[in-house]
């Protein structure tokens, strides 16, 4: 084992496992935060069962959508600096490692605070602060793809390197789901800080792996990227990936963010820990079987129609969830669910990747997270309108969010297909 991990560090830069070591740990750590430790911290600051914020009272749902759009601005101001910073850095080291490092080690270090808020507006500046590091490495650790990369290789590559965002956020979410379903069980907040450590361990390691294998970039790659293509679509492509990329991470991060009170209340069920961790397997596994060879496919053939394809499956699985909910009909059609965002986002991936110029990788791949942006105001807030809709009828504001996620999946693809061809 130690001899294998040996031997794909040697590698450096020519294996996409170590371009996508970063994105392996920061992935598992966004996504547990989003969809476990949030959810149970917001219960924790709310005794009363809401909060009172710029003179409303606002339910779980309301502030739980709250917090989580504050992260996604700071995730759209810092990742296209951060990238534009790195794409101007020059160290021997790498222009891109120094703010994976800080990122990084800000990370494991601030993620801890989480434990020690007391109320919600605590809550808020901790979670500000470890989306600040989160985001500073993630922005230019995502374009390592496009410094390393051949472009005919993207589709290929950006599957594996997806394959890795996907697999950091199985496993972390799955262990970290049986911590906090102790925690759920006992009440004894030592199980909380323990999942916060489990992180924070994550992160460090993830850190350490991308610092040794990263520290010597390719020289011929390196020079390779002054060698820019000239293109006179490159700006409304990239507007187009930008509102793809959106409508895909709305439609998943919609149904993402709200995926504990929604199995909670619709399955009804006392701990949705034991149900979240099955539709976890069941969409990682689709998600990650897919996505390279959807990416190996658009390289031999479309990028386009892969993603249309993707879009037609995901939004039939949304609006058939809402007419059969039983536990096993929804594991069955979150698969469908993770087959479309697994195809898509591989896809798209690789499109950004075609799009973008080598010279400015970082800061024009870091403008994605303006689809952070869009898809956090959209989905978080969503939160306010599913506890009114929930209201004013039984779970009419879950099964809105459904079918908004299904007509999200149907748009994505309408972008991408007038995205221009380069001659």
């Amino acid at each position: 084992m130690i001899s294998l991990v040996k031997k794909i560090i040697s590698e450096g830069t020519d294996n996409v496992f170590n371009l996508g070591s970063f994105i392996f740990g920061i992935s598992g750590i966004i996504i547990c935060l989003v969809v476990v430790i949030a959810p149970y911290k917001i219960l924790e600051v709310m005794p009363l069962g809401y909060i009172e914020l710029f003179g409303y009272n606002f339910e779980k749902n309301g502030a739980l959508g709250i917090l989580l759009v504050s992260g996604v601005f700071i995730a759209a101001i810092t990742q296209p600096l951060a990238g534009l910073i790195s794409d101007k850095t020059n160290i021997k080291i790498g222009k891109r490692l120094p703010f994976i490092i800080i990122g990084g080690f800000g990370t494991a270090l601030t993620i801890i605070t989480i434990y020690y808020a007391k109320d919600f507006i605590s809550l808020l500046f901790c979670w500000m602060v470890i989306q600040f590091f989160a985001n500073l490495g993630e922005g230019p650790a995502n374009a390592l793809l496009k410094d390393h990369v051949s472009e005919d290789e993207f589709g290929s590559a950006s599957g594996k390197f997806n394959s890795l965002r996907v697999a950091g956020s199985i496993i972390t979410l799955i262990i970290v789901l049986q911590i906090m379903n102790i925690y759920d069980q006992t009440g004894n907040s030592i199980w909380f800080l323990s999942g916060l450590i489990f992180l924070s361990s994550i992160m460090i390691i993830a850190t350490i792996w991308s610092y040794s294998s990263l520290k010597y970039p390719s020289v011929d790659i390196t020079k390779d990227n002054l060698d820019d293509k000239k293109s006179k679509n490159r700006l409304g492509n990239l507007i187009l990936v930008l509102i793809t990329f959106s409508f895909t991470l709305l439609a998943f991060s919609s149904l993402q963010s709200y995926a504990v009170f929604l199995l909670q209340d619709v399955l009804k069920l006392d701990n949705p820990a034991p149900m979240l961790t099955g539709v976890i397997i069941v969409l990682g596994t689709s998600i990650g079987l897919s996505m390279i060879p959807a990416g190996k496919l658009s390289d031999k053939y479309n990028r386009k129609i892969i993603i249309i394809i993707g879009g037609i499956i995901g939004s039939l699985s949304c609006f058939a969830i809402i007419i059969f909910h039983s536990p096993i009909s929804v594991l069955i059609l979150c698969s469908g669910i993770g087959i479309s965002v697994g195809s898509m986002f591989g896809t798209i991936w690789a499109l950004t990747n075609d799009v973008i110029s080598r010279k400015n990788a970082g800061n024009q791949i870091g403008l994605l997270a303006i689809g952070f942006l869009f898809s956090g105001i959209g989905a978080r807030f969503a939160g306010i309108l599913i506890d009114y809709l929930n209201n004013i009828r039984l779970n009419l504001g879950y099964f809105s969010l459904i079918a908004f996620a299904g007509i999200c999946f149907i748009i994505a693809p309408l972008a991408a297909s007038i995205i221009k061809d380069e001659e």
